[in-house]
C-alpha cells in the first residue's frame, strides 16, 4: 500500500520552518517540499534575509557587558568546547563517545543560547535552494577558482580560502556571493561527489562581537545535516544530505585547511 501523499505545505509553515518552530515530522515535509518547489525556496530565502536583518536592529544588545552572574554560569561552558577540540573529530566518526559533541551539545549554558545563529540559518536556506539547481548551482564555476576567491574576499573583506575535499571524494565546482543581515555579504562554495552529491559551505564574517573561542555543533533540518563553528570572528556552516559520519570528516578537511 503506497503511503500517504504529503499535504500541500503552507506559508505558515514555511515562515515557521525558517524559525525552526515545525515538529520534527512537518519539518522534514517542507524540507522535501523545498527541493521540489525552487520558487518556494527562494520565498524562504528572501524571507531569511528579512529576518536576519530584523534581527541586525538589536545587534547593539549583543555588545553590551554580559552580566557577572550570566558571565560565571556560562563560563564552564566556553572552557568545555576548547579551540582544540576539532582535533579529535575522529571521535565523531566513532560515535561522538567521550568527546566533545556530547559536552556541548548537552551543556546547560549552550541551550541558554537558545535559536540557531542567524548564519546558520541562512546557509541551510542557500543550501536548500541551490543544490538541486542543474545548469546554474554556482556563479563563479572552478574554471575560474582564482577570480572567484579573489571576489569573495573582497567582497567579505577578508581573506578567503576554497578548501580543497578531494581526498574526501567532494571536488570543487565554484561559488557564490549571497546577502547577509545588515546587507552583509556571505560566501558559498559549493562541493560534488562522483556520485552527484553535493555539500555547501557558507561563509560569514560575523564581526569582532564574535568572541575568540572556537566553538562547534550539529544541526540537522529534514535530511540535511549543517555541522557549523565560530572561529574569532568567521562563521562557518558546511550542510549536505550526508550522514553526520561523512560531514564530520568534510569538516575537518575544511576546517584544517581555512585561515586562523
Amino acid at each position: 500500500m503506497n503511503a500517504d501523499p504529503i499535504p500541500p505545505v503552507t506559508d505558515a509553515e514555511l515562515h515557521a520552518w525558517v524559525d525552526g518552530q515545525l515538529p520534527a515530522d512537518r519539518s522534514d515535509a517542507v524540507s522535501a517540499w523545498l527541493q521540489d518547489h525552487p520558487e518556494d525556496a527562494r520565498r524562504v530565502q528572501d524571507w531569511q534575509a528579512q529576518r536576519t536583518a530584523l534581527q541586525g536592529l538589536q545587534r547593539s544588545v549583543l555588545d553590551e557587558p554580559v552580566p557577572l552572574a550570566l558571565a560565571r554560569a556560562t563560563r564552564p561552558a566556553r572552557r568545555a568546547v576548547w579551540p582544540q577540540a576539532l582535533a579529535a573529530s575522529v571521535l565523531l566518526a566513532l560515535g561522538f563517545a567521550g568527546g566533545w559533541w556530547g559536552r556541548s551539545a548537552g551543556d546547560p549554558a549552550a541551550r541558554l543560547a537558545g535559536a540557531t545563529p542567524g548564519f546558520v540559518q541562512e546557509a541551510r536556506v542557500a543550501h536548500a535552494v541551490y543544490t538541486p539547481e542543474k545548469r546554474h548551482p554556482v556563479e563563479v564555476g572552478v574554471a575560474e577558482q582564482a577570480h572567484l576567491i579573489q571576489w569573495l574576499s573582497r567582497r567579505l573583506g577578508t581573506p578567503l580560502t576554497a578548501p580543497q575535499l578531494q581526498e574526501q571524494g567532494f571536488a570543487l565546482i565554484g561559488g557564490r556571493l549571497l546577502p547577509g543581515q545588515n546587507s552583509e555579504a556571505r560566501a558559498l562554495f559549493m562541493y560534488e561527489s562522483a556520485a552527484g552529491e553535493r555539500v555547501t559551505l557558507h561563509v560569514s564574517v560575523l564581526g569582532d562581537q564574535a568572541g575568540q573561542d572556537t566553538a562547534f555543533q550539529f544541526i540537522r533540518v529534514g535530511e540535511t545535516e549543517t555541522f557549523y563553528w565560530v572561529d574569532r570572528r568567521m562563521g562557518y556552516a558546511l550542510s549536505g544530505n550526508l550522514a553526520r559520519e561523512r560531514l564530520a570528516v568534510l569538516a575537518d578537511a575544511a576546517y584544517r585547511q581555512l585561515p586562523r
